[in-house]
């Protein structure tokens, strides 16, 4: 971990350091977005304060890849129970409703095709802050939804007007069974020599395999969102790993081995 990245989870720590101190208080306390390196490390010092069972990372629905931490008063013992005696994730942040985690939908006039960096940056053209927004997943080609704490849903309908050069309009939308988190996917299919980060970081970018060492080594790679420079790390599937350059890829599997004895590979890279 380099001294940059050292200072950064220091202050993740100090703000969860002062959302604990609030619950203790009595008083829940609402984060803003984190990405998912955020929430891991986060997951590992809460679970270090034994703090894990009152607190909630919730993005909006189910599988949300950039989510919000809550922390509930120190009287939550059992988060799950809370769950299920009172109606719901929802009812957790009735004491905190203006940071209860909200869908907006956002419609174009079909005029063109929108994309996911056009809605971010029209969204950070407003003078957000990344931290502020939650995931955005686009619906189709003039749709998207975005999740935002429920204070920004008047300021955005108010004044996102534009994505790109398409007239748009926000509502805000409760989830249905049409809703998509917009993900989509490459499938990759190959074979390693082992199960070790250089060998399958060459298979998912064509690159020899001593320029894959070369990038584990340089700290080109992520594993699960966290820095690994060890280019014989053995990984077990399911990992997630960030390759810069190259996008992000999900090893989904070893099945089983060749007459040749190396290893199937099954993995998927993100395209949008």
């Amino acid at each position: 971990m380099t001294e940059q990245q050292q200072i950064e989870r220091a202050r993740l720590e100090a703000r969860i350091d002062d959302y604990l101190a609030r619950s203790e208080r009595g008083s829940a306390a609402v984060s803003c977005f984190f990405t998912p390196r955020e929430r891991r490390q986060a997951e590992q010092y809460l679970t270090v304060r034994g703090a894990m069972g009152r607190c909630l990372f919730w993005g909006g629905y189910e599988g949300a890849e950039r989510v919000c931490l809550l922390v509930l008063p120190s009287f939550y013992e059992e988060l799950s129970d809370w769950i299920d005696a009172d109606g719901g994730i929802d009812a957790l942040f009735a004491d905190v409703e203006d940071d209860r985690v909200v869908a907006l939908r956002i419609t174009g006039s079909g005029y063109r095709n929108l994309t996911h960096r056009d809605y971010l940056g029209s969204l950070l053209g407003l003078g957000l802050e990344r931290d502020a927004l939650g995931d955005i997943a686009v619906q189709s080609p003039r749709e998207a939804v975005v999740f935002c704490k429920r204070r920004l849903v008047g300021f955005l309908q108010e004044t996102l007007e534009k994505v790109a050069s398409d007239t748009v309009r926000c509502r805000e939308w409760v989830l249905d069974e049409s809703f998509t988190d917009g993900r989509s996917y490459q499938p990759i299919s190959d074979t390693v020599a082992s199960a070790r980060l250089d060998c399958v970081v060459a298979a998912l970018t064509n690159l020899s395999r001593d320029d894959a060492q070369n990038a584990v080594r340089s700290g080109l790679v992520e594993l699960d969102f966290e820095p690994e420079e060890r280019a014989d790390r053995i990984l077990v599937a399911p990992v997630t790993i960030s390759i810069r350059g190259f996008g992000r890829f999900i090893l989904r599997a070893f099945d089983g081995e060749t007459k040749k004895g190396r290893l199937r590979l099954r993995a998927d890279r993100l395209i949008s």
